[in-house]
C-alpha cells in the first residue's frame, strides 16, 4: 500500500486528489440534475403540442359526427329523399371526405319521418318517431378502420323493431386529409409519429422527412424495439405520458397523447440525440469548462502549497542544520499566515537558541573556572590521607571543598566543605565569594572560631540584601599531635569511624549559617586522638538527600555502611564507591542537589589515650 512520505506526496494525496474527486463528482450530478431538467421539459413541450394535434384531429372527426346528429333536427315533413339528399351533400362538404355511402331501405322512401337523438355519448342511438313501418333506431356514428388502407369510414346502422339492421349511412374520410394540419406542425414534422389503436396497429404514421403521411400495411407498434414496448405497454394504461428509452442520455424518448373522439393514440418518437441536443452541448461545454476550472483551481492549489512547502523545508534544513550546530541567516518571511508566523517563531528560536548556547559555553567555561577553584590533587603527609569530590546537579554548583596546608605551623591541614544555598550559577558565584574569604584569612594567628566570625562578617555585606547564605564545616587537623579543631557555621556533623571498634562518631557543634547574622559569635571544638587509625568523612546534605523512584532517601545510615564495608580503601577510592553506592540507589533520578564529600584517613601509629569535646 503507498504510504507518502514527503509532504508534497501527502499534498497530492490527500489534498489535490480529494478535491480532484469532490469537484468532478459535483460536475457529474450538476450534470445529471440539470439533463433531467432538460428531459422534463421537453417531455412536457411534447405532451402539449401533442394534446394541440390530438384537438385538431378531434375536431376533424367530430364534424362528420356532427352533420349525422344533424337527423335529430329534420321535420316531419322533409321527404326522405331530401332527408337522402341533404346529408350526402352536408357531407361531401367536409374537408377530407372521399366517399358517402347510403343504404336507405326500399319500403321507406315514400314515407316522411323524423328522427330524434336520444344522446350524444358513443353508443347513444337515434329513435324514429312518426309513421313508420320498419326503422326502429339509428346508432351513433362508429369508426371503421381497414388497415390496409389509406382511408377510414364512420358508420351510422338502421336498425328495425326486431333488431336487426335494415341500413346504414357510411361515411369515408382520408387519414392524410385528417391529419393534413397536425403534419404541419414541427413536432411531427421533424420526429418520427404514428396513429395507433389500442391494440398496437399502426393506422398511420409521418415520414418526418417528406412531411407526409403513409400507410403502415399490416404493421404494428412495439415490435421494432425497447421504447415501442414501453410506450405501447404505457399508452394502454395511461391517457397521455413520455418514456425514456435506454442510455444516458437515452438513445430515443417518445411521448403519447390520446384522442378524445376515438381510442387512437398520437405518438411521437425522436432520437435522444436530437431532442437532448441542448444537453449534449450542455455536458460539452460543462465538462469542458469543469475540467478547465478544476485544473486551474488544482494548479493554484498547488502553487500555493508549493510555496508553504518550500517555507517548510527552508525551516527544516535550517533546523537540520541548526541541530549541527550551524546556524544560519534569519528565513526571510513571505508571508503572514501560520507559515509566516512558523518562520518568525523558528528565527526567534534561533536567535534565542544562540544566545543559549553562548550562555552554554559560557557556564562550561564557568564549571571549568569552579572546578580549577578545588584541590586538583589529594593530599598525604605526616600519617593523613585526604581526598574530596563535587557532583552539581546544574553545570555549576555552589558547594565546594578545600584542604590548604598552613604556612605558619607545619603539618598542619585546614579542611573546608561548604555548601551555598540553591544551587547554579549564583550559588557557584557567592562559593568562589565564600572560598575567597577563606582563603585571605587562613593563616591568621587567630583562634578557628575568630577566623569563621570575619569570614561571616565579610560575607554578610554582600548578602543582607539578597538574603543568601552558606553553610561551612572547618576543621584543622594537627597530623603530629592527631589533635583536630573544627567551627561548625549551621552544617551537617562530619561522621568519624574507628575500623578497631567499629564504632561511629558524629562531630558536632553549634553555629549558624554564615552571612544570615554579622555579629554571631562562633565557636571552637576540639577532639585530641590517640593512635591507630580513623576514618573522617564531612559531607554536604545532598549526598544523604538523594532519592530513588520511590522517593526514599539515601540516608545517613546507607552511608555509614559504605563507610565501614569499604574503610580499608584509600581516600579516594571510598569517596568512588560512596558516589557509586548513591547513583544505584538513585537510579533514572536525577539529581536535586550538589553532592560535596570529603575524606580523611588519620593514622597516628600505636593507639593511646583521648581526650577533648566534640
Amino acid at each position: 500500500m503507498f504510504h507518502p512520505k514527503s509532504l508534497h506526496q501527502r499534498t497530492i494525496v490527500f489534498i489535490l486528489v480529494p478535491i480532484f474527486i469532490f469537484l468532478t463528482l459535483v460536475g457529474i450530478f450538476g450534470y445529471r440534475s440539470v439533463q433531467k431538467v432538460l428531459l422534463d421539459q421537453w417531455g412536457e413541450t411534447a405532451l402539449a403540442n401533442l394534446e394541440r394535434a390530438a384537438h385538431n384531429i378531434d375536431m376533424e372527426l367530430n364534424r362528420p359526427k356532427q352533420i349525422l346528429f344533424l337527423l335529430e333536427g329534420l321535420s316531419k315533413e322533409n321527404s326522405t329523399d331530401n332527408i337522402h339528399k341533404f346529408i350526402i351533400d352536408q357531407l361531401k362538404k367536409i374537408d377530407g371526405v372521399v366517399g358517402v355511402h347510403v343504404d336507405w331501405p326500399e319500403s321507406l322512401k315514400d314515407r316522411k319521418v323524423s328522427f330524434r337523438r336520444r344522446g350524444m355519448k358513443e353508443g347513444a342511438q337515434w329513435h324514429l318517431h312518426g309513421s313508420t313501418t320498419g326503422i326502429a333506431e339509428i346508432t351513433a356514428p362508429a369508426y371503421n378502420v381497414v388497415h390496409n388502407s389509406k382511408t377510414f369510414s364512420i358508420v351510422s346502422s338502421l336498425i328495425d323493431d326486431k333488431g336487426d339492421k335494415i341500413g346504414r349511412i357510411e361515411v369515408v374520410l382520408d387519414f392524410e386529409s385528417l391529419l393534413s394540419q397536425t403534419v404541419k406542425t414541427p413536432l411531427w414534422s421533424t420526429y418520427k409519429a404514428y396513429l395507433v389503436d389500442l391494440e398496437g396497429n399502426i393506422l398511420i404514421s409521418a415520414n418526418n422527412s417528406k412531411k407526409t403521411c403513409t400507410g403502415e400495411s399490416g404493421k404494428i407498434f412495439g415490435t421494432a424495439g425497447i421504447l415501442e414496448q414501453q410506450t405501447l405497454a404505457a399508452l394502454k394504461d395511461q391517457h397521455h405520458g413520455t418514456v425514456f428509452g435506454p442510455g444516458h442520455p437515452p438513445e430515443e424518448v417518445s411521448g403519447f397523447y390520446q384522442l378524445k373522439e376515438v381510442l387512437w393514440t398520437l405518438v411521437v418518437i425522436a432520437p435522444g440525440k436530437k431532442v437532448l441536443q441542448p444537453i449534449i452541448q450542455f455536458r460539452l461545454l460543462y465538462f469542458l469548462t469543469s475540467f478547465v476550472c478544476i485544473g486551474v483551481i488544482l494548479i493554484f492549489i498547488r502553487l500555493m502549497i508549493t510555496q508553504t512547502t518550500k517555507a517548510i523545508k527552508k525551516v527544516s534544513h535550517n533546523a537540520s542544520n541548526l541541530a549541527q550546530g550551524i546556524f544560519a541567516k534569519p528565513l526571510k518571511v513571505t508571508s503572514s499566515d501560520e507559515v509566516g508566523e512558523l518562520t518568525k517563531n523558528f528565527n526567534t528560536m534561533t536567535r534565542q537558541l544562540q544566545k543559549g548556547l553562548q550562555l552554554q559555553e559560557a557556564m562550561d567555561i564557568a564549571r571549568e573556572v569552579q572546578l580549577t577553584l578545588l584541590p586538583q590533587k589529594d593530599y598525604s603527609e605526616n600519617g593523613l590521607e585526604v581526598s574530596g569530590l563535587s557532583v552539581y546537579c546544574d553545570e555549576t554548583g555552589g558547594d565546594y571543598f578545600d584542604f590548604i596546608e598552613s604556612d605558619t605551623h607545619p603539618g598542619r591541614l585546614h579542611v573546608v566543605v561548604g555548601d551555598v544555598v540553591g544551587h547554579g550559577i549564583g550559588a557557584a558565584l557567592l562559593m568562589a565569594t565564600l572560598r575567597a574569604l577563606v582563603r585571605a584569612k587562613i593563616d591568621q594567628p587567630v583562634e578557628p572560631h575568630e577566623l569563621i566570625a570575619d569570614v561571616n562578617r565579610q560575607l554578610y555585606q554582600d548578602t543582607s540584601q539578597s538574603g543568601n547564605f552558606a553553610s561551612l564545616f572547618y576543621l584543622t587537623i594537627d597530623g603530629a599531635r592527631q589533635k583536630l579543631q573544627w567551627v561548625r557555621a549551621g552544617h551537617d556533623p562530619a561522621i568519624l569511624f574507628d575500623p578497631k571498634t567499629g564504632e561511629f562518631m558524629e562531630i558536632k557543634g553549634k553555629g549558624l549559617v554564615l552571612g544570615l547574622d554579622a555579629d554571631y559569635q562562633y565557636q571552637t571544638s576540639t577532639l585530641n586522638l590517640s593512635g591507630g587509625k580513623r576514618i573522617l568523612l564531612i559531607g554536604s546534605d545532598g549526598a544523604w538527600e538523594a532519592e530513588n523512584e520511590q522517593q526514599e532517601q539515601f540516608g545517613r545510615q546507607r552511608l555509614r555502611s559504605c563507610i565501614a564495608e569499604n574503610h580499608q580503601l584509600p581516600p579516594v577510592e571510598l569517596l568512588s564507591c560512596i558516589l557509586t553506592a548513591i547513583d544505584d540507589f538513585r537510579g533514572s533520578v536525577a539529581l536535586r542537589d550538589d553532592i560535596t564529600l570529603v575524606a580523611i584517613t588519620i593514622d597516628g601509629g600505636p593507639p593511646g589515650a583521648s581526650e577533648g569535646e566534640a
